[in-house]
């Protein structure tokens, strides 16, 4: 059987990913790594931080901007995006007393957006 010429060439994230993937870790190690994968999906855990990441899709925005897009308090909306700025998904900048943010971190919303696309394709087919 021939095989299929590639179109698409690899993303340096998915190289990285690969070579990381053939180095042996120890058991320690790989365990320290399922740890941090671990508290990573936690920090993705809470919808209003889902909210947040999807109000960001467009662009940067103020934190009030944030605020009106996903229709919750101020206290709240600050918790999150702190919380989602401390594990590097996003990044800030401040402007006079004005905050923005920004996602930084392009793979967490890929997955993100491939794992809401999946979750939809279930909830929101028709069933045959």
């Amino acid at each position: 059987m021939a095989s299929l010429p590639k179109t698409s060439k690899k993303t340096p994230s998915l190289e990285i990913s690969e070579a990381f993937v053939k180095k042996q870790l120890s058991k320690q190690q790989m365990e320290s790594l399922f740890v941090g994968v671990s508290q990573f999906f936690s920090t993705l855990s809470e919808p209003s931080r889902l909210r947040i990441l999807y109000a960001l899709c467009e662009g940067e925005k103020s934190v009030t901007e944030v605020i009106e897009a996903c229709g919750s308090s101020q206290a709240n909306v600050s918790r999150h995006l702190s919380a989602l700025h401390q594990a590097k998904i996003l990044n800030r900048r401040k402007v006079g007393t004005t905050v923005f943010y920004a996602i930084e971190d392009r793979a967490t919303l890929e997955i993100c957006q491939n794992i809401c696309a999946r979750i939809a394709e279930e909830l929101f087919s028709e069933k045959s």
